[in-house]
């Protein structure tokens, strides 16, 4: 997915805050305008195309690993720790900062 979001363009399936949520931040769990599962990241306590931090990929596979991508198209691979992946991208989007 590209660095820019837009609401329009994903099919949410649950939103909501869970254990592993990073302060401050809400999350939503769906599938991308190619079909693929995503949980994105907002700041804030709803789901928004300003809000947006990031999103980690979610694997076909069981044996595949999560990939992080960040607001400005950045990305990161982390062994299956999503609640690690959350959170990295929770502190590369700077408050204020354009997403």
């Amino acid at each position: 997915m590209s660095n820019n979001i837009h609401l329009r363009d994903i099919d949410i399936r649950w939103e909501g805050r869970d254990d592993f949520t990073p302060e401050g931040h809400y999350l939503a769990l769906g599938k991308d305008s190619l079909g693929n599962t995503r949980l994105w990241l907002f700041q804030g306590d709803t789901v928004s195309d300003e809000g947006y931090c990031g999103s980690i990929l979610i694997p076909q596979d069981a044996g595949g690993r999560p990939i992080a991508y960040g607001p400005r198209g950045s990305y990161v691979v982390s062994g299956h720790d999503q609640a690690a992946l959350l959170s990295r991208l929770a502190n590369d989007a700077a408050p204020g900062e354009p997403k």
